[in-house]
């Protein structure tokens, strides 16, 4: 049993943080969002779904551990500082690193393939924005947020009175991590959940396993600063 102390009670969230590797796979698969949608208990997000709660909680507890692999860091336990180095490294230089790709193979594949699959300027479109709203969203991060966070641990560690609250700064890269989320959902359903058609050329194949890395990669990502980091710096915040 991979779950043993959760139910169709807990919260999706800490199936995500108990078993990564797991739990990511499953909710992917029924397209449970953990991510935003972290905070809602496996039943109710099940529910919505038109899921059965009992039947999805059999598939995480019966799937088989992943093959052994390089140790990863244990996120999971980081102070709010390590988590905030461990986001910025792991998944904010990922995306930086692989947007220019994925803009180029994306205009590529459009103008080969647009005459006979006409939806794909509503991709470029989609990723186009996707691309758009990441990048300021991560330098805001990078630039405004993180600096204050890691000022306010200091404070707390030497006993100094911290200025400036975190709650808004918060409140706003929520509302920016929804709407990348409705851009990741758009981008899934016009790919058919990154399905090619059958004419699909090589290049045509990459954009969209490219594409899934990067829905993969940016749910665990905004999992990590939704529902781990941000709640920690708050719970701080409001014992100052």
């Amino acid at each position: 049993m991979n779950f043993p102390d959760l139910n169709t009670q807990s919260p999706v969230r800490d199936f995500v943080n108990h078993n990564p590797v797991i739990a990511i796979e499953v909710f992917a698969h029924h397209k449970i969002d953990f991510c935003c949608g972290g905070e809602k208990t496996l039943g109710a997000a099940c529910e919505e779904l038109g899921l059965t709660p009992g039947a999805i909680l059999e598939q995480l507890n019966q799937a088989p551990s992943p093959a052994a692999a390089e140790p990863e860091e244990n996120w999971t336990d980081l102070e709010p500082s390590g988590l905030i180095d461990h986001i910025v490294t792991t998944h904010h230089q990922y995306l930086e690193s692989v947007f220019p790709e994925l803009t180029e193979i994306t205009e590529k594949v459009v103008k080969a393939h647009a005459a006979n699959h006409p939806w794909l300027a509503e991709l470029q479109e989609a990723v186009y924005y996707l691309i758009q709203d990441l990048k300021p969203h991560m330098m805001k991060e990078e630039q405004i947020l993180f600096p204050m966070i890691k000022n306010m641990e200091k404070s707390m560690s030497g006993g100094m009175a911290h200025c400036g609250s975190v709650a808004n700064p918060i409140r706003v890269m929520l509302m920016e991590h929804e709407r990348a989320g409705n851009l990741l959902h758009k981008i899934n359903e016009l790919t058919n959940g990154y399905q090619p058609p059958e004419d699909a050329c090589e290049t045509f194949k990459h954009l969209y396993r490219l594409l899934k890395q990067v829905e993969v990669d940016t749910h665990l990502h905004v999992h990590k600063e939704n529902n781990l980091l941000f709640p920690q710096v708050l719970e701080r915040a409001e014992a100052l």
